[in-house]
């Protein structure tokens, strides 16, 4: 009987740290969890590289899943290492999110 107090003690003490690690992860009450994040391709021409700021600017046709039009923008660049080899007026097609703050680019293509 003992052995069983303890098996179901310790049963009950896992299942409540299990608990306790999704609450910590659900959003507050009334809130709702965040939204994925939406991801798109593009292609563009780069106008101004940031390596300090971690940025780029980019003149891009439109991005038809974010309904962007054709502009010049800057995007955060993750990780920054992708702007290595990379130069002003080169033409790039890339991947992008729509980031915290700033759009992101999160791969990059030479064309």
């Amino acid at each position: 009987m003992r052995l069983r107090a303890t098996a179901l003690t310790l049963l009950l003490a896992v299942a409540g740290a299990a608990g306790a690690a999704r609450a910590a992860d659900d959003p507050p009450a009334g809130q709702s969890a965040p939204a994925a994040v939406k991801t798109a391709k593009g292609v563009g021409v780069i106008t101004e590289i940031d390596r300090p700021g971690e940025t780029m600017t980019v003149r891009h046709e439109p991005i038809a899943a974010f309904k962007w039009p054709s502009m010049t923008m800057p995007f955060h660049v993750v990780p920054p290492s992708l702007m290595d080899n990379l130069k002003v007026g080169q033409k790039i097609s890339f991947d992008t999110n729509e980031g915290h703050g700033l759009p992101e680019i999160t791969a990059i293509r030479k064309r």
